[in-house]
């Protein structure tokens, strides 16, 4: 099992250079095809309120994105020819007057989505659910690049060490499968199974022993072990964990409740994607 189509959202143009780092990696190692997407909102349209009822046209959003068009479609080019990728470059003029509509609909088409961190500090411009919206709804798995911390590749692998956070979820197993071809190319995986004394049926006598072993049948070097929150977030222990064990890809589920057309996230997962100093890829 490999991926063997990368899409890399490419809208976030400051950080056009780490985010290929990452997918040019990833895309190497597994043979894959790599699209470099960048979205053109539509304006945005906005209802006048005064006696003509005459509707208001806004581009200035549109305008940010594409001030930067030319420059970011040049630096892929320039790393596709570098690497020698199979590299595919698109430009999406949406019809949405958002990213993520159009991220969605192309990122269903690849086995995996790379994205950069969206903060409430420094996004891009992008829209502040862009990530949250991107996991729950394209159903693919997306790996996100820190803006801060470890995030280059080292060495030839993509990570040197993974952590996987598991609680006997179908969140949870899923994002573990999806992070297979990943996983093939770290050196020792460890998954990490959260209080499990919530689900002590589930996690057996040796919590996290049975997914170990399934995944070693796929030749991963495999570690299992329970962890205790004491209190604390799930997911700020899943963050404290990869750092004492110096792990530099994390993978986990995440969940939500769905409101309409909005996610609430629950605290774990909130806590990581504001928090995460390393590469962590995220499936619902």
């Amino acid at each position: 099992m490999s991926y063997k189509t990368v899409m890399a959202l490419l809208n976030d143009a400051d950080r056009t250079e780490q985010l290929l780092d990452a997918a040019s990696s990833v895309a190497l190692q597994c043979d894959a095809h790599l699209i470099g997407l960048y979205v053109l909102p539509a304006v945005q349209v906005y209802a006048d309120v005064g006696m003509m009822a005459t509707p208001i046209l806004f581009e200035g959003y549109r305008d940010l994105f594409k001030a930067k068009l030319d420059v970011v479609h040049k630096r892929f080019d320039a790393r596709v020819k570098r690497d020698g990728l199979k590299g595919e470059w698109r430009t999406v003029d949406s019809t949405y007057p958002n990213i993520a509509e159009s991220a969605i609909a192309h990122g269903r088409q690849a086995d995996l989505i790379v994205i950069s961190q969206v903060t409430g500090e420094s996004d891009g411009n992008v829209e502040s659910d862009l990530a949250e919206r991107l996991v729950m709804e394209s159903g693919r798995p997306v790996l996100m690049i820190p803006k801060k911390g470890r995030f280059a590749p080292t060495g030839e692998g993509f990570a040197e060490k993974a952590l996987v956070g598991i609680n006997g979820t179908r969140e949870s197993a899923r994002a573990m499968f999806d992070a297979l071809p990943l996983l093939s190319l770290v050196k020792e995986t460890r998954v990490i199974w959260v209080d499990p004394y919530k689900q002590q049926s589930e996690a057996g006598d040796v919590p996290g022993a049975e997914e170990a072993a399934a995944l070693s049948r796929h030749g991963l070097n495999v570690v299992a072990e329970p962890m205790m929150t004491n209190g604390r977030n799930a997911g700020e222990a899943l963050l404290l964990r990869a750092n004492d064990l110096g792990a530099d890809l994390v993978v986990m589920g995440a969940y939500a409740h769905s409101r309409m057309r909005e996610f609430v996230f629950g605290g774990a997962t909130s806590h990581v994607l504001e928090h995460m100093t390393v590469p962590v890829l995220m499936s619902h």
